[in-house]
């Protein structure tokens, strides 16, 4: 079970980081309550118990994705965070006993996904999509805050402690509510946006953005019963959407009510 909650956790902050920023872009200090302070990915890392031979291979792609982060140049910079995503899984092939569950090729999946999979499709959008992504983002992470909650999750002095003690799943795993909030907003707020901009582009990202959800949910399908009950109890209502097959069928098919189904 922790391993699960590890791999679900990853798959939660690997999706908020790419679709955040480090730095903030915008002025109101409404949505970036802490003015110029850095996303504190380090704290996070050691909160989740990532060890160190898993660090060393993946550092160098987290420190990538700054441009995403950014949201600056982010079609143009995508080549290179392709580049340092297959150098760490093939770091990590390397290190046999480090991450032998494949935690952050799966976590990670939707990178994979767009530059191995869907890469030609991107590239026939990418003239259309470079002169209006940055914007898009930009728009939808003031819309949906998901810089500034993962900037107070990383804050958090839960998740601080978790990190001292060598890492905790459970106790990271109790402070994701508001994170799953924005990614219910973001979702469709950039399938939505990026579709008006460039027929179809926003479907082609939903796509690549719900893989390693859709890995989450195989995952809880294969345990038993009473082990699936636990966790879907454990998991605050907000984040219920990620670890359920059909609801993430309709997300992906564009119904994004699945997302509100706990909500009363």
């Amino acid at each position: 079970m922790r391993k699960l909650l590890l791999f679900s956790i990853s798959v939660l902050i690997i999706f908020s980081a790419v679709n955040g920023t480090i730095k903030p872009v915008h002025d109101d200090v409404d949505v970036v309550p802490h003015g110029e302070e850095m996303l504190d990915v380090d704290t996070i890392f050691r909160a989740l118990g990532v060890p160190y031979c898993m660090r060393k291979c993946i550092d160098p792609f987290i420190n990538s994705t700054t441009s995403l982060w950014n949201m600056r140049n982010v079609v143009n910079q995508a080549r290179k965070v392709c580049t340092l995503h297959a150098q760490a899984i093939t770091c990590l092939k390397k290190e046999q006993f480090c991450d032998h569950h494949k935690i952050f090729s799966k976590a990670s999946s939707s990178i994979e996904y767009m530059c191995a999979t869907k890469h030609v499709l991107f590239e026939r959008m990418e003239t259309c999509l470079n002169p209006i992504v940055d914007d898009v983002m930009s728009t939808c992470d003031k819309e949906c805050y998901a810089r500034s909650n993962l900037t107070a999750f990383a804050q958090d002095s839960n998740i601080k402690f978790a990190a001292t003690v060598g890492g905790n799943a459970f106790i990271v795993a109790d402070h994701l509510g508001d994170l799953c909030t924005s990614l219910q907003c973001t979702l469709p707020c950039v399938t939505k946006r990026l579709n008006n901009k460039c027929a179809l582009s926003g479907w082609l990202s939903l796509d690549m953005l719900m893989q390693p959800f859709d890995a989450v949910s195989v995952m809880v399908e294969q345990l038993s019963p009473p082990l699936r009950d636990l966790i879907t109890k454990k998991i605050d209502k907000r984040c219920r959407f990620a670890i359920n097959p059909s609801r993430l069928n309709r997300i992906r098919n564009g119904d994004f009510n699945a997302f509100n189904m706990d909500h009363s």
